[in-house]
């Protein structure tokens, strides 16, 4: 196996356990961590500040992350992220993070990956927050 495969399959596996860890908090009602592991999941995983990743629209974000895959990652920690405002009770935030998560699995769809079960889950759960038919 080659050095750049087994260093992206490692970045997965990462990605899935800070994806748990995050769900975890936001069931349990831990929000303030749960915010904080969007953060560092997107810095670990994207190398870049989670805020700074959300200044421009799907587009360019995507444009700038480059890899489809990339923005799949931040699509589903956007998501995450409206999720856990909306059990904050901030709405119109989390609003905001469900149009721009679909937005970029739209760029992602749109730069040639498919969106995956879990993708299309995490889809149909935005679709339904913003009262959008599949």
């Amino acid at each position: 196996m080659s050095i750049r495969k087994d260093y992206i399959e490692r970045l997965i596996e990462e990605f899935a356990a800070a994806l748990a860890r995050i769900i975890k908090a936001r069931q349990e009602q831990r929000l303030a961590d749960a915010q904080r592991l969007i953060q560092d999941t997107a810095l670990f995983a994207l190398g870049m500040e989670y805020g700074a990743l959300l200044l421009a629209d799907p587009a360019s974000t995507a444009r700038l992350l480059g890899d489809p895959s990339r923005v799949k990652v931040l699509a589903r920690l956007v998501a995450e992220d409206g999720e856990v405002l909306q059990q904050q009770g901030d709405t119109a935030t989390a609003t905001a993070r469900f149009q721009y998560a679909l937005g970029l699995y739209d760029e992602a769809r749109s730069q040639g990956l498919p969106p995956d079960a879990d993708d299309t889950a995490t889809l149909t759960r935005l679709r339904a927050a913003l009262g959008l038919s599949a």
